[in-house]
């Protein structure tokens, strides 16, 4: 720590302190460092101006991301004051690019920073320099504790335990930190418990072949509570947290059925965002494996079936894609002219039941038969006149068919993989018959075996559902010359709409909706991007159609504004 001279003495400055929840387990609270700047100052004839306290805000965020280190940052530019004080490093930010990052926009506007408790600052090069490496040291000390806690976790999880999360509706963790079956009351409902209402869901789609749409109105029927409103969680809306609608979801239900927990398997660690390994651990079930695969089946079928019943076909089905949200635009009609009803395609996000949870998507409706025509005769210009875009799908041909190669060839490792699992296993259990290797290590063994042999399978179906993805009508032909003399056979006349699916299926790789909110107000505007498979094959979005729409998917006038780019 530094003694400065009179005439180097800071007057006024500020004052920056932030915990985390794990500092605040290592005692390094808020208090603490109010405490110790104001004897510092004290010592050091400083007057604080301002104080500025992050409390319970993670340091891997940038400054201008938290409440007090934005005020900062805003009071920075008044020349109130020239410096910050902050306890240590670690409290400016816990990544070295955040911390460097926050020292930047600091210095924008004059002011510097010194630490208390470590030897420099920024107000020159010596400090800059010193800066930069403790900020380093900063980010590898957490890098390095997080690997350990990622170890651990991993240990325990193997055992059994439960270390975190929300835990699965129907279960409830014991005092040994294990899993078991909840079969408590529900509040209010004393004749029936978690477990048992995940038993009536399982009965009500295994066996009754219900939808998942009539399954969450059967249980907002019965008043049932679901796991926010029995635990008293709440959703974040803005910076407040609030009170769910306390109702079942489809959303909610599908997730359910499709939970591999409910049959006795969980899945540790699949939600990580960062690269892990899953472990793969045995709970107990609360419905039998065939209850479990007869309800993947009635999914699947209600789905297939969905299809069937549509009154009408949507061209460019599961091709849309919302820009604000990110989810898929389905098929809906609204009442138009005369009451007569209207096709447009609609945000996911805009569903009646995911918006009491998470509000609803603002985006735009798109008219189906306005998308749709403008699409296809895109897509019929480019097959009667392809010109130089034809070199262009000849290479996005034969890139897309050497990716299915490559998912068959690692198909073929992973069958060969999944062939070798059953004889590796056997020759474990041969070695403690002999006695050359404990039971712990049996266990140990067999559930690396178990793990790897999961991973497997799941990669083996995601790549059937790649393939299965990539199967249309373009690897049918040699090339894509070939291919087009095909397809002008094919859309001459009134083409069905199947093939026209499969034309544009072929041809399109996703459309993406933009809804824009004009600078000077009034109603929304959407930008629709399509990017097609003969315009760059190499993937990079093109935008090529946009459009502006007005008011609630309605056109302003008879037809809209387009053009090509």
């Amino acid at each position: 720590m530094f003694n400065y001279s009179e005439s180097t003495q800071v007057k006024d400055v500020a004052v920056y302190a932030r915990v985390s929840s794990d500092d605040q387990q290592e005692r390094e609270t808020i208090e603490n460092q109010v405490e110790f700047a104001e004897k510092y100052c004290e010592l050091h004839k400083m007057n604080i101006v301002e104080w500025y306290k992050d409390d319970g805000v993670t340091g891997t965020i940038g400054l201008d991301q938290r409440d007090q280190g934005k005020r900062l940052l805003e009071e920075a530019k008044s020349g109130r004051f020239h410096t910050v004080l902050i306890y240590n490093m670690k409290r400016l930010g816990r990544k070295a690019r955040v911390t460097l990052d926050a020292i930047y926009q600091l210095e924008e506007h004059g002011v510097k920073i010194k630490s208390m408790t470590e030897p420099f600052d920024t107000g020159d090069p010596m400090g800059r320099f010193i800066i930069t490496v403790l900020a380093g040291q900063a980010e590898f000390d957490r890098d390095t504790l997080l690997e350990t806690l990622w170890h651990g976790a991993n240990r325990h999880a193997r055992l059994g335990k439960w270390l975190g999360g929300i835990i699965p509706y129907g279960y409830k963790v014991n005092s040994e930190r294990f899993l078991e079956v909840n079969e408590e009351p529900l509040p209010g409902k004393e004749d029936m418990s978690e477990a048992g209402v995940i038993r009536l869901i399982y009965h009500l789609i295994a066996d009754q072949k219900l939808s998942t749409i009539k399954a969450a109105d059967y249980l907002n029927a019965l008043k049932i509570p679901p796991s926010y409103v029995i635990h008293g969680r709440q959703v974040k809306k803005g910076k407040r947290k609030e009170n769910t609608a306390g109702v079942w979801s489809p959303g909610r239900i599908r997730n359910m059925i499709v939970n591999t927990t409910y049959k006795g398997v969980h899945e540790y660690g699949k939600r990580a965002t960062r690269e892990r390994e899953t472990i793969i651990r045995e709970v107990a079930s609360i419905v039998s494996e065939d209850t479990w695969q007869l309800a993947q089946q009635v999914l699947r079928d209600n789905q297939i079936e969905a299809f069937r019943n549509q009154t009408r076909h949507y061209l460019l089905r599961g091709l849309i894609r919302c820009g604000c949200c990110g989810l898929t635009y389905h098929g809906g009609a609204f009442k138009g002219a005369k009451n007569k009803p209207q096709a447009y395609y609609l945000c996911g996000g805009k569903t009646a039941y995911k918006g009491p949870l998470q509000g609803k998507c603002y985006s735009k409706n798109i008219p189906c038969e306005w998308i749709e025509e403008m699409v296809w005769d895109e897509c019929v210009r480019f097959i009667r006149n392809p010109g130089e875009a034809l070199k262009e799908f000849e290479q996005g041909l034969n890139l897309r068919k050497s990716h299915t190669a490559n998912y068959l060839q690692e198909k073929e490792m992973i069958l060969k993989g999944l062939k070798d699992k059953e004889p590796e296993r056997q020759g474990i259990l041969s070695l403690y018959r002999q006695k050359m290797i404990k039971a712990t290590d049996v266990e140990i063994q067999l559930q690396d075996i178990l793990t790897e042999t999961n991973t497997l399978e799941r990669r083996l179906k995601e790549l059937d559902k790649l393939m299965e993805a990539e199967k249309d009508h373009s690897y049918q032909f040699d090339s894509a010359e070939i291919m087009l003399n095909k397809l002008r056979s094919k859309i001459e006349g009134s083409p069905s709409f199947e093939t026209r699916r499969e034309i544009v299926k072929t041809l399109v790789q996703e459309i993406i909706i933009e809804t824009i909110d004009p600078p000077g107000g009034g109603r929304k505007k959407a930008s629709v991007n399509v990017r097609y498979s003969f315009y760059n094959s190499k993937g990079v979005p093109r935008t090529v159609v946009i459009a502006d729409f007005w008011g609630a998917g309605i056109l302003n006038s008879g037809v809209p504004a387009v053009r090509l780019v």
